[in-house]
């Protein structure tokens, strides 16, 4: 045999008892990861009737027994799991266990930590607590440096559902580290209708995002009372056109006739398409019959999405709304090609809505 045959037989020995090894290794990695989930699996099967047990319990407002507080640390693990899927009193009686096993004291105690992730962590475990006295605390979480910490006190304080929270979190709209819209309007909807009047108040303070978000949180909604504030800030000329176009939706959604003179006069006077456009949608989810002509002449507007928001809103109205279009889809002017196509939406619609029949 020669050296070079040689070295390629030894290459290939070694080579295979390092496949063998690291099969032995992966099989020895699985083995014990499927011993660890069994452990886990049977443990938490001996730890569900003491939180069925807390759940049955009719008690006012009980202190948890020696039994609950010195239990294994999966038992918080549990009752974390348990919460999102729990309402009223039983998830107030979770929550009492967290409490008063340490957990909630030990996340308040992370806010502060070095790592991010401990962070993160602890403003969701606050969260899921409805931890209302570290609300202070949350709100310091949404200036943190690291974005993912921002999120999670925002999430966190929408599901701990303290109405204190409604300005920090309007104020976190703005600044260098301003949270996205879209998290802080969850947050917003999950702390529920408890927080309108705070929602009310914000329409004339803060930032501009924080105006908008506000008056579009209010029309989700449908808060009648805040009807006022949202025509202040629709014929306020000086506020950004954000604000107003919130404000015009957010009235359609709440769909006061009250509304239906500023939202005609917006439509007509524009002179800013995107306010034209969300004025006529508004008008059609309120279907004002005292719309229908303002929004006919919308069909002439050089814009084609007014047009468009036009047509769409006079179908919305009724019967008068489609009448007009009718007269109007017989010609091939660029509002009888709006009024056409919102009338085929409509019998598209129908369509898709009638009932199928067995034959």
């Amino acid at each position: 045999m020669t050296t070079v045959a040689g070295v390629a037989l030894a290459l290939g020995v070694v080579l295979a008892g390092l496949v063998v090894v690291l099969l032995l290794a992966v099989g020895l990695q699985h083995r014990q990861r499927t011993r660890t989930q069994a452990r886990d699996a049977r443990r938490r099967a001996e730890l569900m009737p003491t939180v069925h047990a807390l759940l049955d319990d009719d008690g006012d407002d009980p202190a948890p027994g020696p039994h609950v507080t010195s239990a294994p640390a999966l038992l918080d693990e549990l009752v974390l799991d348990l919460l999102p899927q729990l309402r009223g009193s039983d998830r107030r009686a979770l929550q009492r266990v967290l409490a008063a096993r340490g957990v909630v004291d030990r996340a308040a105690a992370d806010l502060t930590a070095r790592a991010a992730w401990r962070r993160g962590r602890a403003a969701t475990l606050l969260g899921s607590a409805a931890a209302t006295d570290h609300t202070p605390a949350l709100a310091a979480c949404l200036t943190d440096r690291s974005a993912d910490v921002r999120s999670a006190a925002a999430r966190a304080l929408g599901k701990a559902g303290d109405p204190a929270s409604v300005t920090p979190l309007l104020v976190s709209l703005a600044g260098p580290r301003a949270l996205p819209v879209g998290v802080v309007g969850m947050a917003l909807l999950d702390l529920g209708t408890p927080v309108l009047p705070a929602l009310r108040t914000a329409l004339t303070e803060g930032s501009a995002p924080a105006r908008a978000l506000a008056a579009e949180v209010l029309g989700v909604h449908g808060d009648p009372l805040a009807t006022p504030g949202l025509l202040a800030l629709l014929r306020d000329r000086w506020q950004p056109t954000e604000v107003r176009r919130a404000a015009a939706a957010a009235l359609g959604r709440i769909g006061s006739p009250q509304a239906t003179a500023e939202l005609t006069q917006l439509l007509a006077t524009g002179p800013v398409p995107a306010l034209q456009r969300v004025a006529a949608e508004a008008l059609g989810r309120i279907g004002d019959p005292a719309g229908t002509t303002p929004l006919v002449s919308g069909l002439h507007a050089t814009d084609p999405g007014v047009r468009a928001a036009c047509a769409d809103a006079l179908a919305a109205i009724g019967d008068e709304g489609r009448g007009r279009l009718r007269v109007l889809a017989v010609g091939t002017s660029p509002a009888g090609r709006a009024a056409l196509a919102a009338l085929d939406a409509v019998a598209t619609a129908r369509q898709w809505r009638r009932p199928v029949t067995s034959r």
